[in-house]
């Protein structure tokens, strides 16, 4: 009894108002700065004296972060006590305008240049302007990050050189299980109509466990409104366009709203393009349609709040063969529901999260045929638990609880892999202080796994349960060296568990025109990283140049047996492990010598070795730089001309060098270097109280023969990138 009087206490806690004014320097007022609290997702804009309030404010320490167009973001830290609280900024004029807040990489808010990690966010025009068909292909624009691609339509994000299970992908924090160790297997997610996109480059485990080994790409979609304290309200937002390149038709709608406590957000995507336009011909079998949509509906009050989500998305991919006229198909639809609790504990907080997702996969020999040659479904339930604990002196931080099941069954014609059901559980911690001088951030992390796999005997394999377990640590350090400029040093050890592909494949796999056999004997991958950069930003200039080493332990890796299965005609690999290293560099910077005119540019580059055999590993990407210069006319008129270097990549292992020599006549006739150029356009029209902004981009504007290195197509015919495609896009909000 008295411990229900007690939690009854805590939950009907009293809230406050969150309250303030943002000015310049001289004092004058700054409007229409957005005004957020990530950690509560809630945001509000000034209005034209400079005030915002925000109701409900619950007892707890909270970031909150300023952001408006030609002045450089502010972040504070307010400490509410469940009264009404005042924070007063001043915001700087600043041609640099960085995205103010990362949530992904920490357990509490801050901004990108005081992340433990190396982060990159894309948003805003730069997400706008960079919406492709897959995840991979939107992302490749940040320095350290790549697109492995099969096709316009299959795109996974590369990361210092590592990928599929070894990169985490998250929908809007919560982990995506779209089976994507295969190859041609692309995370099933739709981003065009995220807010933003937050990348971690580097180990992530301790706050998301196994397969954040080699990093993070969280996809996070906007606050989602209330009218608390203001009059209901409908709003939306919706974008089209077309590109030449394979007749890209896009179209997607947002519309949100809110009335009292309660908010609600629908959105709706599609798109569809047919074969690619390469310089010399058409690439056949290379179009692409998917179809999404989802549902949020959600109420805060003083007890917290509590949201539910519901999403949909179906895409149908043509899989460009060795052969012209074969036209196979892969058809993928995933079912996401979630639920979000928040409330307030006194000066603590505990989020609770459940998801259940349905990841269904078909792959079917040609366009016409309705018989599933291989049929993949997997079930995953998930849950979160993080309490957010009030703090100690200069720290804060959260300890966590985490859960997922999977069950795997396959159907149709062939088979891959066996039927199987996962279950795994994970605690942990994180804490972190920011100081005038000096932040510190480290964490620790138990995971328990257990895996049972049916017999089965298309594949021979007999009924086995493994167990893993991981204990894992990191510590980051970030030193301002002076106002501006920052020193940061990160040490953290991530772990993947192996899949049932790595444990049990025992078969032809298309992917990757070989026939592989799994071995149940593997253990868990383990890595230490250590970054080491520095970061700076000023009113006109912001740079981070970084290095990494990434020591991998019982890395899984297949190699070529010599012998090839007399029905497929294929090469047999075996799966085995080993240790390796893997090196590099990451560097961008903008630049703004005046008010309209900007400068940015990215390099990177990793070293893959396998130790245990000294030799590269295969699927590294080569050294690429990227640069852009931009012309700009007040906020909404724009034009710019950019372009990216590509070098050869000279460090095959023997598997790739071999296959390129019977391949195509000569070891790395595939790898070659190139340079593509890119220009683009764009303004903005009032009509009425809305602002159409149309959007040009001409890509590869010297129509340009190439070959991506991570292009799995480059196998399948020569210099299959895409050619000359004008891109037309129309925004505009109602």
């Amino acid at each position: 009894m008295h411990f229900l009087t007690l939690l009854l206490t805590l939950l009907s806690g009293s809230t406050g108002i969150l309250s303030g004014r943002v000015t310049t320097p001289a004092g004058a007022p700054v409007a229409d700065v957005l005004v957020s609290l990530p950690d509560l997702h809630r945001s509000t804009t000034t209005d034209t004296s400079g005030r915002y309030s925000i109701a409900g404010l619950p007892a707890g320490t909270f970031t909150v972060t300023f952001q408006r167009i030609g002045y450089a973001p502010a972040v504070r830290s307010v400490v509410a006590t469940g009264g009404d609280v005042t924070a007063d900024v001043t915001m700087r004029e600043s041609v640099v305008e960085l995205t103010g807040v990362q949530v992904t990489a920490s357990a509490n808010a801050t901004s990108p240049l005081n992340s433990p990690q190396p982060t990159s966010v894309v948003a805003g025009d730069e997400l706008r302007q960079s919406q492709s068909q897959s995840l991979g292909e939107t992302l490749s624009g940040v320095a350290g990050v790549r697109s492995w691609s099969t096709g316009v339509g299959i795109g996974k994000p590369v990361i210092r050189g590592l990928t599929s299970n070894r990169v985490l992908v998250l929908d809007d924090g919560q982990r995506l299980e779209t089976q994507q160790w295969g190859d041609e297997h692309s995370p099933n997610i739709e981003t065009a109509n995220a807010e933003r996109i937050e990348v971690i480059r580097g180990p992530a485990s301790v706050l998301y466990g196994s397969d954040a080994l080699g990093g993070v790409v969280n996809v996070i979609e906007k606050d989602l409104p209330d009218a608390v304290g203001v009059p209901g309200f409908v709003r939306g937002t919706m974008s089209a366009a077309y590109g030449s390149g394979n007749g890209l038709k896009d179209g997607a709608l947002d519309l949100e709203g809110g009335s009292g406590s309660v908010g609600f957000r629908g959105s709706l995507s599609g798109r569809s393009s047919g074969d690619v336009h390469t310089p010399d011909y058409v690439l056949w079998n290379s179009g692409d349609r998917a179809l999404g949509g989802s549902g949020t509906i959600g109420a805060r009050g003083t007890w917290g709040s509590l949201s539910g989500t519901f999403s949909q998305r179906d895409e149908r991919i043509s899989m460009t063969d060795e052969d012209p006229l074969a036209t196979p198909t892969q058809r993928m639809s995933t079912s996401h529901a979630r639920a979000d609790l928040a409330l307030p504990l006194g000066a603590a907080r505990l989020e609770v999260s459940t998801g259940y997702e349905r990841s269904r996969r078909r792959e079917f020999e040609d366009d016409t045929t309705s018989t599933v040659g291989l049929g993949l479904l997997s079930q995953t339930y998930l849950a979160d638990v993080h309490y957010h604990h009030a703090p100690l002196g200069q720290f804060s931080g959260l300890l966590g609880l985490s859960g997922l099941r999977t069950t795997f069954n396959k159907f149709g014609e062939e088979t891959l892999i066996p039927p199987s059901r996962l279950n795994t559980v994970g605690i942990y911690a994180f804490e972190q202080s920011e100081g005038r001088r000096v932040n510190l951030s480290f964490g620790a992390r138990y995971d328990y796994r257990r895996l049972d796999v049916d017999a089965d005997t298309a594949l021979g394999n007999s009924a086995r349960t493994h167990t893993w377990s991981s204990a894992i640590a990191n510590a980051g350090l970030l030193f301002h060296l002076s106002e501006p400029a920052a020193l940061v040093i990160n040490v953290g050890r991530g772990f993947r568990a192996p899949s049932s592909f790595d444990l049990y494949s025992n078969g032809v796999h298309e992917g990757t025109v070989a026939f592989e056999r799994g071995n149940p004997n593997l253990k868990t991958e383990k890595s230490i990283n250590t970054d080491v950069a520095v970061r700076a930003q000023t009113a006109r200039l912001a740079f981070e140049v970084g290095a990494f080493v990434n020591l991998i332990q019982d890395y899984i890796y297949t190699f070529p047996t010599g012998t090839v299965d007399s029905a497929s005609g294929f090469q047999i690999y075996d799966v085995t492990q080993g240790n390796a290293r893997l090196t590099g560099f990451e560097s961008a910077f903008q630049w703004h010598p005046t008010a309209y005119l900007h400068l940015q540019g990215t390099a990177d580059y990793v070293r893959g070795q396998n130790t245990s055999t000294d030799q590269p590993l295969p699927n590294m990407p080569p050294f690429r730089a990227t640069w852009t210069a931009r012309l700009e006319h007040g906020q909404r008129a724009y034009f710019s001309i950019g372009g990216e270097t590509n070098a050869r990549q000279t460090r095959l292992d023997p598997a790739e060098r071999q296959f390129f020599a019977d391949a195509f006549g000569g070891a790395g006739y595939q790898s070659r270097p190139y340079a593509l150029m890119n220009v683009g356009a764009g303004a903005g029209f009032v009509a009425g109280s809305r602002t159409i902004m149309v959007d040009l981009s001409l890509r590869n504007a010297f129509d340009r023969r190439y070959a991506d290195y991570l292009s799995r197509i480059k196998t399948n015919a020569v210099d299959p990138g895409m050619g000359r495609s004008l891109i037309a896009r129309i925004t505009t909000e109602f």
